[in-house]
C-alpha cells in the first residue's frame, strides 16, 4: 500500500483536530484547515511548493477569520474563575452554628464543607442559607440571605 502525499497532509490535519481537543484556543484549528487545503491540493497533483502555499495561505485565513467566530461563540468570558474563586457568588447552606461574637462557623458550597466568617452579626444556624462574598485564603466570607 503507498502513501500519496494527501495521505499525509490528511493524517496531519485529522492530527490537529484531535490534539485541538487538549490544547484549546482554535490554533491548531486552523492548522488543521490548512492541512485539508494543503491535502485536495496535493490530490489534484500539483508539487510541494504549492502544497505549502496553500497551506500557509488557508491556515492565516483560518486563524484571521474562522477562530475570532469561534472564540467569540465558545470563549464567553475573559477570565474564567477555577478553584475556591468560582465559589464566589454561590449559595450555600450553614453546617455548624456561628459562635456568637467570633462570627465563624462553617458552610456548605458546592458539594465541599468550608470554614467561613460571617459579614454580620446576625446569628447563623445550621441549615440557615448564605451567599459567598469572597474567599480569603481558606475562609468563605459569607453574608446570610433571608427568604420572606
Amino acid at each position: 500500500m503507498e502513501f500519496f502525499q494527501w495521505h499525509w497532509w490528511a493524517g496531519l490535519a485529522l492530527l490537529m483536530m484531535i490534539l485541538e481537543i487538549f490544547l484549546p484556543g482554535f490554533f491548531l484549528f486552523c492548522l488543521g484547515i490548512g492541512c485539508i487545503a494543503a491535502s485536495v491540493t496535493a490530490g489534484l497533483g500539483f508539487g510541494p511548493g504549492a502544497q505549502l502555499l496553500l497551506f500557509s495561505a488557508f491556515s492565516l485565513l483560518a486563524f484571521f477569520t474562522v477562530r475570532p467566530v469561534l472564540m467569540k461563540h465558545f470563549w464567553k468570558k475573559e477570565h474564567v474563575l477555577t478553584n475556591a474563586d468560582a465559589l464566589v457568588g454561590q449559595r450555600g447552606h450553614v453546617s455548624q452554628d456561628f459562635e456568637p461574637g467570633l462570627r465563624l462557623g462553617r458552610v456548605q458550597v458546592g458539594g465541599d464543607d468550608w470554614r467561613a466568617e460571617s459579614l454580620s452579626d446576625q446569628p447563623l444556624r445550621t441549615g440557615d442559607l448564605v451567599e459567598v462574598v469572597r474567599v480569603d485564603s481558606n475562609t468563605l466570607i459569607v453574608k446570610p440571605i433571608t427568604l420572606f
